[in-house]
């Protein structure tokens, strides 16, 4: 049976105001780092019960022949501690994109030129989607304040806006390099 949610109810739109702080790359993050962890310290584990067996699993002698079953033990934890070590570094990319992004908003908000742009479009961004909502993305049009070209620049996630194309919204360019930008998004 499916339920209808009112989205216009008082607690799902509060609901829906605290939905922007889940952030997909640091879910990925978490998920992958924390699969990542358990299969490394079980690797570790299967490699520490059989470490006897270790030093035969890398000598050629023993695959000519029937392999033993001893050397299962320590296989089997040098499998899963590669995959622990792939997934735990994935987890980790994630993580460190995700506040590599805040550190340079942070650093904008600080240090950067402040421009005033126009809102042109907004696209519904259907690559992923959160507890059934697909992010907007605001497509905004602003000269760049050191070069003085027109570039039509793209914002990260918005779960709700009262903007529409034509509003103005500012802008954030670095001075030393006009590829970096934030479009501050947030309504006062």
């Amino acid at each position: 049976m499916r339920y209808k949610i009112d989205m216009d109810h008082p607690l799902t739109v509060e609901a829906s105001r605290r939905m922007h702080a889940v952030q997909p790359l640091k879910l990925l993050g978490w998920i992958f780092g924390g699969i990542g962890l358990l299969f490394l310290i079980l690797g570790v584990i299967f490699v520490l019960i059989g470490w006897e067996y270790l030093p035969q699993v890398f000598t050629a002698q023993v695959w000519t022949g029937d392999p033993p079953d001893s050397l299962a033990l320590p296989l089997v934890g040098l499998v899963f501690s590669g995959i622990g070590v792939l997934f735990t570094a994935l987890g980790a990319g994630f993580l460190i994109a995700l506040r590599r992004q805040r550190l340079l908003r942070e650093e904008l908000e600080r240090y950067g030129a402040r421009v005033s742009g126009t809102v042109t479009d907004i696209v519904v961004d259907r690559s992923y989607q959160v507890n059934g909502r697909h992010p907007l993305r605001l497509m905004v049009r602003a000269e760049h304040p050191f070069t003085h070209e027109e570039q039509t620049l793209r914002s990260g996630p918005v779960w709700e806006t009262s903007l529409t194309p034509g509003d103005a919204i500012e802008v954030l360019f670095d001075p030393q390099d006009a590829k970096k930008h934030v479009i501050l998004t947030e309504q006062p």
